[in-house]
């Protein structure tokens, strides 16, 4: 608690590059601020619930660090499923590494995530039942991913509508907002025209995962703009370098998470009057 304000942490979608808020969440631990809830969408629903649970930052880290992730993609993309082009149970068992059987009600820290239903259009903001099941919800990326079915909901990525969760942390009843929102900006974004390259060299180098990519990229940028005007601190991890799949640069993409994380650190301690 911040005074009589109960800090929440909105984390964004943004697949591998999604890894970077582990590298936030480390150095707002670091600085001693009082997370009371956290939401998350797509990967940030998987780091959220992992964090809301209690495991640290390190046990997270040393994960990605020892896991194969040249295999993980290999296998899980060469065995896809009838209606998502990646096959669901390498992914589920990276879920049930850390979530098992859990429930929202084991969180030590209150927890949502949000998912899409694409029965009735709306937005669903999953807060009870299996925590496994509802992050699988949130990451179900369309055409990547198979749906969940729940109850009477088939659930889909809530990135489609809110890939920043800042509006979903009202449900947990938070009145001051962090936000850590990837961009698809580079440190050294700014390329100069002359070397930009051509349409055609771009379309030669494509694939359907990179036309995936940039056409999310572009997505996120723009929906992501009302999300962020409801934080309070915003936290930007630039990771442009990096690609959809590319969790073999996860090390990289964490670091990129700190760096982003550090520079707000005077807002941060001036904000929450941390010495």
């Amino acid at each position: 608690m911040f005074g009589r304000k109960k800090i929440g942490i909105a984390l964004s979608g943004g697949a591998a590059r999604g890894i970077a808020h582990i590298g936030v969440l480390e150095v707002m631990e670091d600085l001693g601020v009082n997370v009371g809830a956290v939401s998350g969408c797509s990967m940030g629903a998987i780091i959220g619930a992992i964090y809301s649970l209690g495991i640290s930052c390190e046990e997270m880290i040393s994960f990605v660090k020892k896991t194969d992730w040249r295999g993980f993609l290999l296998m899980s993309v060469l065995s896809p499923s009838k209606v998502g082009i990646v096959n669901d149970k390498k992914v589920d068992g990276v879920l049930s590494r850390f979530l098992g059987n859990k429930t929202f009600d084991d969180c030590k820290k209150p927890f949502c995530c949000v998912a899409v239903d694409l029965i009735s259009g709306k937005k669903a903001v999953l807060k009870s039942g299996s925590l496994k099941e509802a992050v699988r919800a949130s990451i179900a990326v369309p055409g990547l991913f198979q749906p969940v079915l729940k109850g009477n909901q088939l659930l889909v990525d809530g990135g489609i509508v809110e890939p920043l969760p800042t509006d979903a942390l009202g449900v947990l009843d938070c009145n001051y907002i962090i936000a850590s929102s990837i961009v698809f900006d580079r440190e050294d974004e700014i390329i100069p025209e002359s070397k930009m390259a051509k349409p055609d060299n771009d379309l030669k180098k494509m694939s359907v995962y990179s036309v995936l990519d940039k056409s999310m990229n572009l997505m996120h940028a723009q929906m992501v703009k009302g999300y962020l005007q409801k934080a309070d601190i915003i936290i930007e991890p630039r990771v442009g370098g990096f690609g959809f799949f590319d969790f073999t640069k996860a090390e990289k993409i964490i670091e990129a998470g700190r760096v982003a994380a550090k520079r707000k650190v005077p807002e941060i301690k001036r904000k929450l009057r941390i010495r």
